[in-house]
C-alpha cells in the first residue's frame, strides 16, 4: 500500500470518529430528562426517529458533498502539478512528520465543521417546522373555541325564552368584537337571524331586535373600536319602525331591498356611506325620511323601484362625491322632496323612469358646492320621468355654473320656478324631447331641444 493512500485511510477513520461522537451528542441533547426516565409514547417515537434520520441524511449529504469538493480540488492540484510522486514515509523527519499531522488534522477539522453546519442548519429547520406546527396548533385552538362560542350563543338565538336570546344577541356581539377574522359570519348571523324572526310573535321578540340594532349601531359610528365599519349589512325584508340610522359611518355594502319604513321619523341624518347602498323595492313609508347631511363618499347608491310615501322626502345638505347617486323606476308620493343645498363633486344626481305626482320638488341651491373636480363633471340628470301636478323650484344663487338634464319625460300641470334676481347664480336648463301639458311651462331664458 502506498503512502498516500495510507494517509488518506487516516483521515477517512478520523473524520468517521468525529461524525459519530457528533451524532451521539446530538442525540443525548434531544433526549428530554423525562425522556429517559419513561418510555416514550410511540408517535412521539416515531417523530423523533424520524427527524434523526432525516439529520443523519442530511449530514451524510453534506459530507459527501464536502468528499466530493475536496476530492475534485485535490485532483485538480495533482493534475495541474503533472501528478507528482510523493515521497516515502522513511525519509520524513520528525518536524515533516508533525506538519503533516497538523494539516491531516486539519483536514479533519474541515470536514467536522462541515458536519456541525448540517447538524445545526437541519436542528433549525426542524425548530422551524416545530414551530410553524404549534403556531397552526394554537390557531386551530383558537377557531375550535371561538367555533364552540359561535355554536353556543347561536343556540340561544334559538331559545324560546326572550332573555336567553337576549344573552344570546350580546354574547354574539362579543364573539364578533374579540374574533376579527370571523367578524363579518357574526354580523351575518345577526341580520339573518332579524330576517328570520320579523314575523315571529314570541313573547319579548321586539326587545331582542331592538338589542340587535342597538348592537350594530354602537358598533358602526365614527369613534366605535372595535369596529363594524368596514363590513357587510343585509337588513333585506325587514320592517323598521322609527327606523334610526342617523350618524353611523357606512363602508361596507348596505341592503335594504324589499325592506319597509314606518313610523313617525326614518332617520339617516348625518350619515356616511363609502361602499354601497342597495334599496330594491324598499317601501318608504315613515311620515318623515330624513337624509339630511348625509355624505355618498364614492358610494354606489341605487333607488330602484322604491316607493316614497309620507309627508317628506328629505336630503337637504347633503353630499355626492365621485359616482351616481340613481333613483330608477321609484314613485315618489310625498308632499315634498326636498334636495335643497345638494353639494355634487364630480358625480351625478339621477333621476330615471320614475313617477312624480301631487309633491314639491326643491333642486333649489345657494352656496353649496357643485364642481368637476377629479376629472369629472357635476349634474343632476332627469330622463324618462312623468311629473303631473307637481312644482319644480331651481332657484339658483350658487357662485358655480350647474347643469340640469331632462329629456324624454312628460310634465303635466308643472309649475317651474327659477331665480330671476341679480343674485341669481349661472345655470343651464338643458332639455330634450320634452312633452309639456296642463299649461306646464319652461322659464324665458331656457329653450326646448337644447341638449347641452
Amino acid at each position: 500500500m502506498s503512502d498516500w493512500l495510507r494517509y488518506l485511510l487516516v483521515a477517512v477513520l478520523l473524520l468517521f470518529a468525529v461524525v459519530l461522537l457528533v451524532h451521539g451528542r446530538s442525540l443525548k441533547r434531544n433526549r428530554s430528562p423525562s425522556a429517559r426516565e419513561n418510555d416514550i409514547e410511540a408517535e412521539a417515537a416515531g417523530a423523533a426517529v424520524t427527524r434523526r434520520r432525516r439529520m443523519a441524511a442530511s449530514v451524510l449529504g453534506w459530507l459527501l458533498l464536502a468528499m466530493a469538493v475536496v476530492t475534485t480540488a485535490a485532483a485538480g492540484l495533482l493534475w495541474f502539478l503533472g501528478w507528482p510522486r510523493f515521497p516515502k514515509a522513511g525519509s520524513f523527519d520528525v518536524p515533516q512528520m508533525l506538519d503533516l499531522l497538523k494539516i491531516a488534522l486539519s483536514v479533519v477539522a474541515g470536514f467536522g465543521g462541515v458536519v456541525l453546519l448540517a447538524v445545526n442548519y437541519r436542528k433549525q429547520r426542524v425548530a422551524e417546522d416545530e414551530h410553524d406546527l404549534d403556531v397552526d396548533r394554537a390557531q386551530r385552538e383558537v377557531e375550535q373555541r371561538f367555533n364552540e362560542r359561535l355554536s353556543s350563543a347561536a343556540e340561544q338565538l334559538a331559545h324560546d325564552s326572550p332573555a336567553v336570546r337576549l344573552t344570546g344577541v350580546y354574547a354574539l356581539a362579543g364573539l364578533a368584537d374579540d374574533w376579527a377574522d370571523k367578524r363579518q359570519v357574526c354580523v351575518d348571523v345577526l341580520c339573518g337571524y332579524l330576517r328570520l324572526a320579523r314575523n315571529s310573535d314570541k313573547p319579548g321578540e321586539s326587545e331582542v331586535r331592538k338589542a340587535v340594532l342597538r348592537a350594530i349601531r354602537d358598533r358602526v359610528v365614527e369613534t366605535a373600536e372595535p369596529s363594524w365599519r368596514a363590513l357587510d349589512f343585509d337588513f333585506t325584508g325587514l320592517v323598521f319602525d322609527n327606523a334610526d340610522f342617523a350618524g353611523l359611518s357606512f363602508e361596507g355594502a348596505v341592503v335594504f331591498d324589499n325592506a319597509e319604513f314606518r313610523g313617525g321619523l326614518t332617520s339617516f341624518a348625518r350619515t356616511t356611506f363609502r361602499g354601497r347602498l342597495s334599496c330594491l323595492d324598499t317601501r318608504f313609508a315613515a311620515k318623515e325620511t330624513v337624509f339630511t347631511n348625509v355624505v355618498f363618499e364614492r358610494a354606489a347608491v341605487h333607488f330602484v323601484g322604491a316607493e316614497f310615501v309620507g309627508e317628506v322626502l328629505d336630503f337637504a345638505d347633503g353630499e355626492l362625491t365621485g359616482r351616481t347617486v340613481g333613483f330608477y323606476a321609484c314613485r315618489f308620493r310625498v308632499q315634498r322632496v326636498n334636495f335643497d343645498d345638494f353639494s355634487i363633486s364630480a358625480g351625478t344626481l339621477r333621476f330615471e323612469k320614475c313617477d312624480f305626482a301631487d309633491l314639491e320638488i326643491n333642486l333649489s341651491g345657494r352656496s353649496y358646492e357643485w364642481s368637476g373636480g377629479g376629472g369629472g363633471w357635476s349634474r343632476v340628470a332627469v330622463s324618462d320621468v312623468r311629473m303631473v301636478r307637481c312644482r319644480l323650484d331651481l332657484s339658483w344663487l350658487g357662485d358655480r355654473h350647474r347643469v340640469i338634464t331632462i329629456q324624454n319625460s312628460v310634465l303635466d300641470t308643472v309649475a317651474i320656478s327659477v331665480d330671476t334676481s341679480e343674485d341669481a347664480g349661472p345655470q343651464r336648463l338643458a332639455v330634450h324631447n320634452l312633452e309639456l301639458r296642463g299649461g306646464t311651462a319652461l322659464p324665458p331664458q331656457y329653450h326646448r331641444n337644447s341638449l347641452f
